[in-house]
């Protein structure tokens, strides 16, 4: 059976999937992931944060590839180092993951065979 559809100013949605919406949505949400995406425009465009992963890179390459020392020895250990990127990776990705699903939801608004 072909579900019900109507007009919106911004196309023709499904009307069940709209009234689900409508009692759950909350779009401030949207406005979250643009923080997110802020974030992660920051995180990547950081020099530190480049900078943290090419010294990653040195340190498993000495300790993995048996290459000579291109990162001062003694200092941080390469496990804290790659706990902390992850950290902050894993943040960033939980953020996205949401953004994802979010969109989704409305992506979902499409009329069969749109």
């Amino acid at each position: 059976m072909p579900c019900k559809v109507e007009s919106t100013p911004y196309g023709k949605v499904r009307t069940d999937a709209l009234a689900q919406l409508e009692g759950s949505f909350d779009t401030q949400l949207l406005l979250n992931a643009v923080d997110t995406l802020d974030r992660l425009r920051e995180l990547v465009t950081t020099p530190r944060f480049r900078d943290d992963l090419l010294r990653l890179h040195g340190m498993a390459h000495t300790i993995v590839n048996g290459a000579a020392l291109t990162a001062p020895a003694g200092g941080e250990a390469i496990w804290e180092l790659a706990g902390a990127l992850s950290m902050e990776l894993d943040e960033i990705l939980e953020d996205l993951t949401e953004a994802v699903n979010l969109v989704n939801r409305l992506a979902d608004l499409a009329p069969e065979g749109e």
